[in-house]
Order: structure tokens, then C-alpha cells, then sequence
């Protein structure tokens, strides 16, 4: 990763220079594609008062972070930043593994069950996760053009099936446990 630091209405100092980019070498242990990180250091001055202002923008493969923090100190500014830095590249990577989990069972593939079976398995990630009533199930299997739709019925709080027939007409099955 290459870190850039610059300051802005403030001496460069080497010490800060370097807690900054030891603070920030430690996201790599989060993101490993992590190509850039430009950081800004800065004193700004209102009503007679000094306040740190540190501000990134962090690239990656994927991912652009940009992200400021104020304080009383540079310091704790760096330390306020790197949470939020933090805080944002976890975020990130759970939306991604959440995405990959979602384009993984959304997608039909098969299984042989035996190799010298010719049974083929489809499994899909097909249901819905919000409770429905029987009418909003059957609403949503119309909506989606679907032969099936498998959801929990809000007034038994079972899971139920409700599917379509060859003839058209819709059935629904709600297994004992």
C-alpha cells in the first residue's frame, strides 16, 4: 500500500508523519488490495480554538473511502479517522459477502446425488425471509411469474409452500413438524 501524507496549515512533522502511516499500514489486515491511501493533515482555527482535521481517500480494487474527522488534537483526529475508515471497509465487505452469497444461490446449478446415478439436483435460494400472509404469498407468486414461492405465514408462523399446477390452479402445503 502506498500511503501519502500531506499537511495543510501545520508544520510537517515526522513523528506525526509516521503515526499516521503506522495507524493506517493496519487496514491492510482488513483489505489486502489496497493501492492508495492519500491522507490530509490540517489545523483549523475558529473562535481562538485549534482543532485537528485529518482526511483520507482511501483506493482500492473496488472501493474508493473518503472519509474526515475533526478533534482537539491531529492525534486523536488520526485515531477518529482510522474507526471510521475501519467502520467503512467492514461494511463494505460484508455487502460483498452478502452479495456473494446471494448470486451463489440464486444461481441453478446441479449436483450428481451418485456417479452412477443420473439424478439431477437443482438447489436454489428461493424463499422469502419477511413473514407473508397467504394472499401477499400468492400476490408475489403472481408478481414474479414463479411456479413456487416458499415463505412464513404470519398468523401460524409456519413454514408454507404455495405452488402452481400443471392445470393453473394454486395449491399450498404447510408441512407438520
Amino acid at each position: 500500500m502506498n500511503i501519502a501524507v500531506t499537511f495543510k496549515h501545520i508544520d510537517s512533522s515526522d513523528a506525526i508523519r509516521q503515526y499516521a502511516e503506522s495507524k493506517f499500514q493496519k487496514l491492510e489486515k482488513y483489505l489486502s488490495n489496497i493501492m492508495d491511501a492519500h491522507i490530509t493533515l490540517s489545523i483549523e482555527r475558529v473562535d481562538h480554538k485549534e482543532s485537528g482535521i485529518a482526511q483520507i481517500k482511501l483506493t482500492a480494487k473496488n472501493l474508493t473511502v473518503n472519509a474526515e474527522e475533526k478533534s482537539a488534537d491531529i492525534y486523536s483526529a488520526i485515531d477518529l479517522l482510522l474507526e471510521k475508515v475501519e467502520s467503512q471497509i467492514k461494511k463494505h465487505k460484508e455487502k460483498m459477502r452478502r452479495k456473494e452469497h446471494v448470486e451463489e444461490g440464486a444461481g441453478l446449478f446441479s449436483e450428481t446425488a451418485d456417479s452412477d446415478s443420473a439424478l439431477d439436483i437443482a438447489i436454489k435460494d428461493d424463499y422469502e425471509r419477511q413473514p407473508l400472509t397467504v394472499k401477499e404469498a400468492v400476490h408475489k407468486l403472481e408478481k414474479r411469474n414463479r411456479d413456487f414461492i416458499i415463505f412464513k405465514d404470519k398468523e401460524s408462523s409456519k413454514v408454507s409452500f404455495i405452488f402452481r399446477g400443471d392445470d393453473g390452479e394454486i395449491s399450498m402445503i404447510t408441512p407438520e413438524f
